[in-house]
């Protein structure tokens, strides 16, 4: 696994972080994560090198977080930097952030966590974080050594993203971010401001949703003329890894075959890696997308 730098925190990061939102499904609820599998692949990931692990309150409703908590005995939890999420558009009151806290601890089996954000944050709800002092509830936890490091996820405009970023000193920022949304949400100008300022940047929805796995005929007949041959998730990734501002990208893994296709890929990323012609493939790829195919960016 190759590790890279978290922002100014000391963590020396693996490239690809485990995004627990897409966990292999129960049969009858597909909604709900198998426990079994879930925690053979986790733990599969962990042995492979990946040290960075993502959850939140919502994700395969609570089953992530209780299914974390038992993948991460016997020695795993030392091995990784665990990330949750409060679920602020659930918080009506200040003492919410205590009681959701707690709860997730307890859900985890943990005494803290590595790092804990406000999830999905847009304009109101972090209006919602200033009128209620939810900082301040953070600060605390961090005090009492229940939280490491704090920070968002978001989901919004850069103006509302600078105006997040410039208001406080976070740890770490979690954007929307691939090779056809650089000019949505948080953008490339972003992504670089986050980085400016020593912040951590996490990217989620790599492959946008899935919907860059299979692109159309036309983009893969793009790939096959490159001199660098590599399937369509090996271009989203590295197109990432190939810039120095991103500290981790996330994947929701669902199967041990996912796992070893993507840790990999990561074991061949780096900053800097692509040559000119690899970004001048990726760049017919977004042409192409956007353009022609219709691919809302």
């Amino acid at each position: 696994m190759k590790y890279r730098k978290m922002g100014s925190l000391d963590w020396e990061v693996s490239a690809l972080g485990f995004g627990c939102m897409r966990l292999p499904a129960r049969k009858v609820n597909r909604l709900r994560a198998d426990e079994e599998s879930s925690i053979k692949i986790i733990r599969h990931g962990i042995d492979l090198g990946i040290n960075y692990i993502d959850t939140a309150w919502y994700y395969h409703l609570g089953d992530s977080e209780k299914i974390l908590g038992e993948a991460l005995k016997d020695g795993y939890r030392e091995k990784v930097h665990l990330v949750t999420k409060l679920p602020i558009h659930f918080v009506r009151r200040k003492e919410d952030f205590q009681q959701y806290l707690n709860k997730q601890l307890k859900r985890l089996q943990t005494g803290y966590v590595d790092g804990y954000i406000f999830h999905s944050i847009n304009k109101g709800s972090f209006n919602k974080i200033k009128n209620l002092g939810l900082i301040g509830e953070m600060e605390k936890a961090k005090s009492k050594g229940l939280i490491r490091h704090t920070g968002f996820s978001f989901h919004d405009t850069f103006p509302v993203f600078k105006e997040i970023i410039d208001y406080y000193n976070w740890d770490i920022a979690q954007i929307q971010y691939n090779y056809v949304d650089t000019m949505f949400q948080a953008t490339t100008k972003g992504l670089e401001y986050a980085h400016s300022k020593g912040i951590a940047v996490v990217v989620m929805e790599p492959l946008k949703g899935g919907r860059l796995v299979k692109p159309p005929a036309e983009a893969i007949e793009i790939m096959r003329a490159a001199n660098n041959k590599r399937s369509p998730v090996e271009w989203a990734f590295q197109f990432l890894w190939n810039r120095p501002e991103v500290a981790v990208v996330l994947s929701g893994m669902g199967s041990r075959q996912m796992v070893d296709q993507n840790c990999d890929i990561a074991n061949r990323s780096g900053i800097n890696s692509l040559n000119e012609e690899d970004e001048m493939t990726i760049s017919k790829h977004i042409t192409l997308l956007t353009t022609f195919i219709g691919l809302p960016h």
